[in-house]
């Protein structure tokens, strides 16, 4: 079928619904035919915005991270920075978790740049190497995507009850909160990043300590 000539949905429209399907049914259940079904409409109207799905869910991807708003002040401490807006990140992807997948297969990385430069402007500004710049975003958001994957406690799920120990540790674990475990590794990492800094700026360090 053509594409009709005027279109009957907006390209918003398209991608909010796209999004709405993958919270609901899963990232693998999105097809142009089921999103056509939920709006309304014959397919022709959603190819008349998109041909191809990968083009839905990339603009999806940048729904979700377009919600994820930074303030433009680059006078931010670097550490007040990075435990403020870390965690706001991490409750942005918690809102949609079916979309952290493209999120990580979204490499290189083509949009939400201006937050990324804003990122590495107050890395250089409290003294980072300018090498390790990248490997420290790279870090936060390894550590993000891992809160999201066990923030659950769902590394362990079913432990004999022969090792007691082990079993006793994730039966605790169960009491800290997916926020507390993330803020843990999240403060711990940057008191680490704190030691290392110091040694650099010092000279005592070329490398790591």
């Amino acid at each position: 079928m053509a594409r009709p000539k005027k279109p009957l949905i907006s390209r918003t429209r398209v991608i909010e619904t796209a999004l709405m399907l993958i919270d609901r049914d899963g990232l693998k259940q999105l097809s142009l035919t089921r999103l056509a079904a939920e709006l309304g409409v014959h397919n022709s109207s959603v190819y008349y915005h998109y041909r191809y799905k990968a083009d839905i869910l990339a603009d999806v991807l940048r729904l979700v991270l377009d919600s994820f708003v930074v303030e433009s002040d680059t006078e931010i401490d670097w550490k007040t920075y990075i435990l403020e807006y870390a965690p706001r990140f991490l409750d942005t992807l918690n809102a949609h978790p079916q979309v952290v997948p493209l999120l990580v297969a979204q490499t290189p990385r083509t949009f939400g740049l201006e937050y990324e430069n804003q990122t590495v402007s107050i890395l250089l500004k409290a003294g980072f190497p300018l090498e390790y710049v990248i490997v420290i975003r790279e870090h936060l958001e390894a550590l993000t995507v891992g809160a999201l994957q066990y923030g659950n406690n769902n590394l362990f799920t079913d432990v004999p009850e022969s090792l007691t120990e082990l079993r006793s540790a994730v039966e605790a674990a169960r009491a800290v909160s997916a926020q507390d475990r993330f803020r843990l590794a999240l403060k711990a990492y940057v008191e680490g990043l704190e030691i290392q800094l110091a040694a650099w700026t010092t000279g005592q360090s070329e490398s790591f300590i």
